[in-house]
């Protein structure tokens, strides 16, 4: 760790505030279409906060949570705030997906990390398609599931169909917003991807670019994972077995995930920071139209 060049450390970094952008435009572009306009600024924040409540919950449960809370806040239902992070989530794994796919077709040494890898990335990807498919695009097969909610046995299954009915319909149509939103999601994934490919460059690890591409986004579904807090251990479990697969010693590959874990830690440090400053009584109903 003490070996890696602290400028290059420093622009890797600073690409995590070009991210918290990307992902306030993208929960926006979201919000907005529920009926929802808050600042830009106020979800940069509201997503700095997510990220210090990661840091006690397994996975990214604690921040999911804090941005539904948020969501509610700012003027939408409870089931309008699950529903645009949920959404939120799904085109960032979608993102995910796509450009590891694409990566995994161009590379040469895919056969390395896991056997049978472009099933597992084509299923995944199959499956996270036919939900943005049921949400944006596919108008009666989202009725269908709907109606059968609504008409279920069991009450807490009617309740929740009546609820999603009105959220769902927001979304149905918005095919502009889908494709911006899969967009922004790509665009945020590549910024995620050279940051941690900076922190290897930083480590002079004998890692091509392209092999990021693949490694990285498999190993943040897997660390998304709720099994350890903020996936401590399981980061660097990951990255000794995926950057081994490129002849990385286990030293370095550890080196490379407590660094990428120190800058999650400084971040949650900033975020706990704009938690406790901001006035949590201010409650905005901005709803448009």
């Amino acid at each position: 760790m003490a070996s890696a060049h602290p400028g290059i450390l420093m622009v890797a970094f600073l690409l995590y505030f070009v991210g918290y952008c990307i992902t306030a435009i993208r929960w926006r572009l979201l919000l907005r279409t529920q009926g929802i306009d808050v600042p830009l600024l106020k979800l940069i924040q509201s997503f700095m906060v997510a990220l210090f409540f990661n840091n006690f919950l397994p996975s990214t449960v604690g921040g999911d949570a804090m941005r539904v809370y948020d969501s509610w806040r700012f003027g939408g239902s409870k089931t309008r705030a699950v529903a645009v992070v949920f959404t939120d989530r799904i085109f960032g794994m979608l993102a995910l997906m796509v450009i590891a796919t694409l990566a995994a077709m161009m590379s040469e040494d895919v056969a390395k990390i896991a056997p049978n890898l472009y099933w597992w990335l084509g299923l995944t990807l199959a499956g996270l398609m036919v939900v943005v498919g049921v949400i944006f695009f596919t108008d009666k097969l989202s009725r269908l599931l709907l109606k059968g909610l609504a008409n279920a046995p069991v009450t807490i299954l009617r309740k929740l169909g009546e609820k999603l009915t009105d959220v769902v319909q927001a979304f149905h149509g918005r095919h502009d917003v889908a494709v911006k939103a899969l967009g922004l999601s790509i665009l945020l994934q590549v910024n995620v991807i050279i940051h941690f490919y900076l922190i290897g460059y930083a480590l002079q690890l004998s890692v091509p670019m392209l092999a990021f591409f693949v490694i990285i986004p498999i190993a943040i579904v897997i660390m998304m994972l709720p099994v350890t807090i903020n996936g401590i251990g399981i980061r660097e479990s990951v990255f000794v077995f995926f950057l081994g697969t490129y002849g990385v010693a286990q030293v370095d590959a550890v080196a490379f995930a407590w660094i990428s874990f120190g800058f999650v830690i400084t971040q949650g440090v900033v975020g706990g920071i704009v938690y406790a400053l901001r006035n949590e009584s201010v409650s905005p109903k901005n709803r448009l139209g």
